[in-house]
C-alpha cells in the first residue's frame, strides 16, 4: 500500500523519527494508532429506548418550566462580600510583610 502525504507532514515525521531513534515505519504506525485512538468516530452509540427518551423529555420540561429552577436571591451580594473579604485579608497580610 502506498499513501501520499504532504511534504511538511513528511518532514515532521522524519524529524520525530530522528529524535526518537526509530524506524520511520514504527513512527508512522504509532502516529496512526494514536490518531485512531483519539478519533471521535470510535464512540460507541448509546442505545436509547422509548422509556429513556420519555424520562429525558420529562426532566427537560421541568427545567424549562422553572419547576426545577434555582433561587439565586442574594447570590451576587454574597459573591461581592466574599471578594471584599478576600481583598481585606490580602491587604492585611501585606501589612505584616513590611
Amino acid at each position: 500500500m502506498r499513501v501520499e502525504l504532504p511534504d511538511d507532514l513528511i518532514e515532521d515525521i522524519r524529524f520525530r523519527t530522528e529524535q526518537e531513534g526509530r524506524e520511520i515505519e514504527e513512527t508512522i504506525a504509532d502516529l496512526v494508532r494514536a490518531g485512531l485512538g483519539q478519533s471521535s468516530n470510535r464512540q460507541t452509540p448509546a442505545r436509547v429506548d422509548a422509556s429513556v427518551l420519555e424520562r429525558r423529555t420529562g426532566v427537560a420540561e421541568k427545567f424549562l418550566s422553572g419547576e426545577w429552577g434555582v433561587d439565586l436571591t442574594g447570590f451576587r451580594e454574597g459573591r461581592v462580600a466574599d471578594r471584599n473579604s478576600a481583598t481585606d485579608r490580602a491587604f492585611d497580610a501585606s501589612k505584616h510583610l513590611d
